[in-house]
């Protein structure tokens, strides 16, 4: 079925060699000339007699030799121009876009400000996104002080998230929190894969070399960021404050995890207590991969589909008698 919708981007990719339609053609309007014996005899002789002395060609028309070569000619010059419409598919297209997620496990994802915990409540909503994107590849990266490769890409959901599910604070070899550790390691993870990819970050801060790691990553690769923070801002600790309640918690860094999106020319989503922010995020990734696709995905070729019609044409010349004497 044709996409009629599709034909809006109709382009040739090599438009420069439409130009040797001109001489073919040029040489075919030659050659009827020369068929033309009215032609060729009318000026010695006189008009009255000259239809009654020549017998004409009974191929001056299109089904010819030289109308046939005409079309040929076309054809073959437009299947050398490379007219297209369409991109080639994805590698990743048919199970979605490829993610690589990132999970803070340092002490502070224990806190208790967000029920059951940080850490609990960002493994349900990585549960629910891998849900809304089904058995899509998708990567997981564990860090505090340092980081580490959990699960490389795959797209067995199941397996995803059983590792997920094992996942602690204790199981860290340094403590901290140190987001820019990652991204070595998403080099590494993504050394082989030739389309973009979303890399999600889960967790509560980041500091002032984070930031600066993570735009300069970001300038030089077509990879999309998007970060989730997981915590109460300082404004809904201090509303629950004067309540006595979550006085000693160290709020989540969302002025400083914006900031970490905004250089990298991502987004900042926070965890909301539904799943709207499920939701957009799973939207963002899908999205870019549209856009990476429309980018980075090399048009199809459709000038080969013209080589049936050009063989057809080309048996013609079995035909007895179907000669064109250049």
């Amino acid at each position: 079925m044709v996409n009629w919708d599709a034909l809006q981007y109709f382009h040739f990719l090599r438009p420069w060699w439409l130009l040797g339609v001109v001489p073919f053609m040029l040489l075919l309007l030659l050659q009827l000339q020369r068929r033309d014996v009215m032609a060729q005899w009318r000026p010695l002789i006189a008009d009255h007699l000259l239809h009654n002395m020549i017998v004409e060609r009974d191929d001056n028309h299109w089904f010819s030799p030289v109308g046939a070569s005409g079309l040929l000619t076309v054809l073959l010059f437009v299947a050398l121009a490379g007219p297209s419409w369409e991109k080639r598919a994805s590698p990743f297209s048919e199970d979605k876009a490829a993610l690589v997620i990132a999970l803070d496990l340092s002490e502070s994802m224990n806190q208790g400000d967000i029920q059951p915990n940080r850490l609990q409540r960002s493994k349900q909503k990585i549960v629910d996104l891998l849900s809304m994107r089904g058995d899509a590849h998708t990567a997981l990266i564990a860090y505090a002080g340092t980081a580490h490769t959990v699960i490389p890409l795959s797209n067995d959901r199941q397996v995803i998230s059983h590792f997920l599910d094992a996942m602690s604070t204790n199981m860290m070899p340094r403590p901290g929190k140190s987001p820019e550790s990652i991204l070595p390691v998403v080099q590494r993870l993504l050394k082989e894969v030739t389309v973009p990819v979303t890399v999600l970050l889960v967790g509560d801060g980041a500091t002032e070399n984070s930031i600066s790691k993570f735009e300069n990553y970001f300038e030089q690769t077509p990879h999309q960021l998007l970060v989730w923070g997981v915590g109460m801002t300082q404004q809904q600790l201090d509303d629950q404050a004067t309540e006595g309640y979550l006085s000693s918690t160290i709020a989540v860094q969302d002025v400083m995890l914006e900031q970490l999106a905004s250089v990298a020319s991502g987004y900042y989503q926070s965890m909301t207590t539904d799943k709207s922010d499920v939701a957009r995020n799973y939207q963002r990734i899908e999205s870019y991969l549209l856009r990476a696709e429309n980018d980075d995905r090399p048009w199809v070729d459709a000038g080969y589909y013209l080589i049936f019609p050009i063989m057809a044409i080309f048996l013609l010349w079995f035909r007895k008698g179907w000669t064109l004497q250049w």
